[in-house]
């Protein structure tokens, strides 16, 4: 759709790009899956590199990462640009995720190791297929072996999506709210991966990529998690990576609502809020598009909330405060 100069030059031009913010890459599909793709990718980080782009950049792939590719990923690491691959292993078979080469895919984890570059783990999709106990230490142990961390994101339904998906998972047919969910979980994985600490102590799983990300590049939450329900009840965060986390919330300046207002109207969206400080979290009574939302939160480094618009197609994220959804028994 855009060349990889033009890309780079819609980057630099977004109203929401700021230097210091990670940057996710063809997220609508896996670049490593055929050769176009990939010779895109690797002229891509040319011009990154070219550009200087300060960056963090986030590569998702669920394919094998041939060699050149690799070599591609690693010169450019090498240059200056500041990569993070995330392998997307959920332990299912062929017959639920067809045409991956799990045999492949499982050894990126190594290669990548071995080749300096950044893991993290994730664990997505979930079905009650792979949640079996045997199953979810085998995911676990390999990318604990290899990866930074994991993060487990569930499964994602959109509405399009879910009668083939309620062929694989019956339940999803009858429960309301599937669609709307942050994630669905079979409750065998969720209590699983709510204790991976005691199979896997020093090993950090997290809800949230945010945090993830900034475990990996030593840098503080932006999300406004700290201190939450996730952070401190979902998330197997490193103490170390807490307290650099409680250290950044101390050295910030007291958010005030001038603050809130201005960052608002920085944004295009003025509109009447209210500031929770006790929660630290800010409720927009307006309907706001979740690009605005996410950049909003990263301004403030607090939580904001707002009227949902239901055209968003990414509105059901937990930037856009879409919360979870646990189903039945996993068996």
């Amino acid at each position: 759709m855009a060349s990889p100069a033009e890309t780079a030059d819609l980057l630099a031009s977004s109203p929401f790009y700021e230097p210091d913010r990670p940057i996710a890459l063809y997220t609508w599909t896996d670049v490593m899956a055929l050769p176009a793709s990939r010779a895109h990718l690797v002229e891509l980080l040319d011009v990154l590199v070219q550009c200087q782009v300060p960056n963090p950049v986030v590569l998702i792939t669920k394919c094998a990462i041939p060699d050149d590719t690799l070599d591609a990923v690693v010169k450019a690491r090498k240059a200056g640009l500041r990569l993070i691959v995330y392998v997307s292993y959920s332990g299912l078979g062929r017959d639920v995720e067809h045409g991956i080469r799990h045999d492949e895919l499982k050894a990126n984890f190594p290669r990548l190791a071995q080749a300096g570059v950044p893991i993290v783990h994730y664990w997505r999709p979930a079905f009650p297929e792979s949640a079996t106990e045997a199953t979810m230490e085998t995911v676990l142990a390999w990318a604990a072996e290899y990866a930074h961390c994991t993060v487990a994101a569930g499964l994602k339904v959109e509405p399009d999506a879910l009668p083939r998906l309620a062929g694989l998972w019956p339940e999803l047919a009858t429960t309301p709210g599937v669609t709307e969910a942050e994630g669905v979980y079979p409750r065998e994985f969720w209590e699983f991966i709510h204790a991976t600490h005691q199979r896997h102590p020093g090993y950090p799983l997290f809800h949230t990529n945010s945090c993830a990300l900034a475990y990996v590049l030593g840098t503080t939450d932006r999300f406004g998690v700290f201190g939450s329900e996730v952070c401190t009840l979902r998330n197997q965060c490193p103490t170390q990576q807490r307290r650099r986390c409680e250290a950044d919330v101390l050295r910030r300046p007291h958010l005030t609502e001038t603050m809130i207002d201005t960052a608002l109207n920085r944004r295009g969206h003025p509109a009447p809020f209210t500031f929770d400080q006790t929660r630290g979290e800010v409720e927009v009574h307006q309907a706001l598009p979740t690009n605005v939302v996410a950049a909003l939160t990263q301004d403030l480094g607090v939580r904001v909330r707002v009227t949902r618009q239901h055209d968003d197609p990414y509105w059901n994220s937990g930037t856009a405060g879409a919360v979870p959804l646990i189903l039945g028994d996993a068996r």
